[in-house]
Order: C-alpha cells, then structure tokens, then sequence
C-alpha cells in the first residue's frame, strides 16, 4: 500500500492552499472540504504512513484521502516511496559474500570433516578421504543438472557468455576425479551403480532448482563452489600429509589448480559485474537463501564424514570394492 511523501511545501495564501514545490507552486482545490482537515492530512504525508493511516489520523476520511492523494500524484507532489530502492549487483554480491563468509567460520569450518582434515589429517582413516573423491565424483558428474540450465540466462549476454565459457573448462572434470578413483579398484560402471549420499543429492537438487528458477542467487553461489580467493587446496594438503598414494592425489590436485589457474573462484564476480542492478528486497531474499545454501554445502561434508569415518555404514558402496579401498594397500 502507498505510503505518499509529499514534496513541497504548504502554504496559505488568500484563502487558499498552495503548495511550493522546487518547479512550480500548486494550488490545491479541496472543494468544501475542510482546510484544516487538509492541512493535517498533508502534514502527515512523509512516507511513514499509508494513505488510509493518514486519512484516518487526520480526519479526512477515506474518499477524500484517496482523491486528495491521487490529486497530489498527479501533479507530481509526490514522491514515490514505491519505487524500488536498488543496488549495483557486485555490491549485492559483497554483502552475500561477506554473510557467507561468516557462516562457513561458524558451520563448516568447525564441522567434524574439516576439523579433522585440517588439524590432524594423519588421524583420519583413509576411506573418508577416499569417501569424499567418490562424493565429489559424483557432485561433478552432476554438474550439468545445475550448470546447464543457468547457461541461457537472458538478461546479460556477458554474463552469458562468461558461464558458457566456464561450463566449457568444467566438463568432463568427473573423469579426472574417476581416474583417482580407478587407482582404488573401482570402476566407470561400479560409480554408476552406487548411490550418492543423502547430504550429496540434496546440494545437487538444490543447485539445479536455483539454476532454474533463480539464477542470480545461483550465480552468488560459485564462489564458495568454487573456492573464491583459494590459494591452496586444503583436502589436496592433507591428503598429503596422509601420505595417500600420490596415483590417488594427483589427478585431484590436478583438478584443484586448473580450478585456481582459470580462476574459476572469481566467476561470480565477474558475472556480477555484469548484471544489472537489484533491488534491497531481492538482497533480502538472497541473504535468506544463502542460509540454507551454506547449510547444505555444511551437511555435504558432515555426511562423508559421518558416513564414511563409520566402517558399519559403507554398503551405499559397492561391498565388494571396501576390502581393496579401506586397506592399508591403497596407501602404498
């Protein structure tokens, strides 16, 4: 509902009410309608209010506060406290940035995964780090289900272009996670009839719907999927201070600094800039969205850890594959 701000100022003059604005000085016609009824109304016009709060408060009624109002707009009395108030893109994105930022400080930072990863990786067992490549493999295999859909995105032909040009590097970065996966036994076929995590599908499922029907806030995404300002790759470092078979590691550490080298962390920024401006109560609603979305990318990692770190729990796996992928042979 409109709350009107009046732009000029009331005066009286001859009997009349005149109302000086910057362009030109107005002269109200309020027919039998009382002048000080008028006055009141007009003098509760600073865009706090609505047009039947200010009717109501000043006594005029709601008839008259409509035509007075629509009086008053029409000659352009008013300013349109409607109007969206709007923001460039990036900085849009700097204020989700720095929400996300905090959130993973305080979720996945500190989740049990990373914890351990970090501060004492020659402690975790071996099949969660193997977990995590057979998680990622299947979260890059699924790529296309969130990154296609965003790649005809109308608004900006930059913008466009430049998550075209990263589907392109993207692709077929799954089969350099495979090939660490086959040094473990397993197989192109064996991947294809396990079944990803809960934790996995749920960010896989997420990411596509905002591709689909939210674009932009997907776009806000890529920077923490893509380890925006990452100078290293921390799961690379601890799995070398594991001391896992460097036929494991490589081909992901391989897959890390074509990542850093084609700057893939910076894409969101890059698409920001292209984009044109948006309004506080998008930011609302793409504050709100991050949320949830560092919330599943939290339980991304919690539930490899969870599941994985838990030798009764691996039968999403193929059986078979466990003996050969948990023994301590993998680590030579």
């Amino acid at each position: 509902m409109m709350k009107p701000k009046l732009q000029a100022v009331p005066q009286f003059e001859n009997g009349a009410i005149v109302l000086a604005s910057e362009n030109a000085d107005y002269v109200l016609d309020v027919g039998s309608i009382s002048h000080d009824l008028v006055v009141g109304a007009l003098s509760r016009m600073d865009g706090t209010l609505t047009i039947d709060e200010v009717s109501q408060l000043s006594g005029l009624g709601p008839e008259a506060g409509e035509s007075l109002v629509d009086s008053l707009d029409a000659n352009h009395l008013l300013s349109d406290e409607n109007e969206l108030e709007v923001l460039s893109a990036l900085s849009v994105l700097f204020d989700l940035e720095d929400l996300a930022t905090t959130l993973l400080y305080e979720s996945i930072y500190k989740n049990s995964f990373w914890t351990a990863i970090t501060n004492r990786p020659t402690e975790v067992p071996a099949q969660v780090f193997y977990g995590m490549a057979i998680e990622n493999y299947h979260f890059l295999f699924r790529e296309s289900y969130f990154d296609a859909p965003a790649l005809n995105y109308p608004a900006s032909t930059k913008a466009r272009l430049l998550m075209n040009e990263f589907y392109a590097e993207e692709y077929g970065h799954d089969e350099l996670i495979l090939k660490s996966l086959t040094t473990l036994g397993m197989s192109r076929e064996q991947l294809a009839s396990t079944i990803p995590l809960p934790d996995t599908m749920a960010l896989c499922n997420a990411l596509s719907f905002w591709a689909r029907y939210d674009p932009i806030f997907f776009f806000s995404t890529l920077g923490v999927l893509e380890g925006k300002d990452l100078q290293i790759d921390s799961f690379v470092l601890a799995c070398e201070r594991r001391g896992l078979n460097e036929q494991f590691v490589g081909p992901i550490r391989t897959h890390s600094e074509i990542n850093m080298k084609g700057e893939h962390g910076s894409l969101g920024r890059a698409i920001f800039r292209e984009l044109p401006p948006l309004d506080v109560e998008t930011l609302k609603r793409m504050r709100s969205q991050t949320r949830l979305f560092v919330k599943l990318y939290d339980n991304f990692y919690s539930g490899i850890w969870n599941h994985y770190s838990d030798t009764a729990s691996r039968d999403r796996i193929i059986s078979q594959q466990w003996q050969t992928i948990g023994g301590e042979n993998a680590l030579k």
